[in-house]
């Protein structure tokens, strides 16, 4: 019977890169695995599991000082306080992408303005060739820029 998988097992199990998963045992969200006689890290079914609520939580938007915390409640047995906790976690995400797509959709519609305005002068006024020559008066790209930096 086997002992424990190791980590290029695990990784590929798991689609990460070895790389993370030991970043992963730097940071503490994972213990530091057992070894094998010839040095090999050995990960257990239950650094497995821990690794794969790491990986989730990864997935909702979760930083890892957030999931640390969560794998801590985990590793207490506390599944009630880890999903209390992953509850507002995953509010106070939902509160963020919606600010986010507020901005957006405010961003997009002042982009879209500035597109109208620009379409229309370049129609109403017959521009003759520019010269080769930068000049800073150019008002290409006008005072209504400025607005979008909001």
């Amino acid at each position: 019977m086997k002992a424990g998988v190791t980590i290029g097992e695990l990784a590929k199990e798991l689609h990460l890169n070895p790389k993370t998963i030991r970043y992963y045992e730097e940071v503490g969200l994972l213990s530091k695995p057992r070894r094998s006689e010839s040095g090999y890290r050995l990960y257990s079914m239950h650094e497995i599991e821990r690794l794969r609520l790491v990986t989730r939580a990864k997935l909702l938007g979760l930083s890892l000082a957030e999931i640390k915390e969560l794998v801590e409640y985990a590793i207490d047995g506390r599944c009630n306080t880890l999903e209390q906790r992953l509850l507002a976690l995953v509010e106070t995400k939902l509160g963020e992408i919606d600010q986010k797509i507020q901005d957006l959709t405010t961003f997009r519609e002042e982009l879209t303005r500035y597109k109208h305005d620009l379409s229309s002068r370049l129609s109403s006024v017959c521009h003759e060739e520019d010269t080769p020559s930068i000049s800073a008066s150019c008002s290409c790209i006008g005072e209504e820029v400025d607005a979008l930096r909001k």
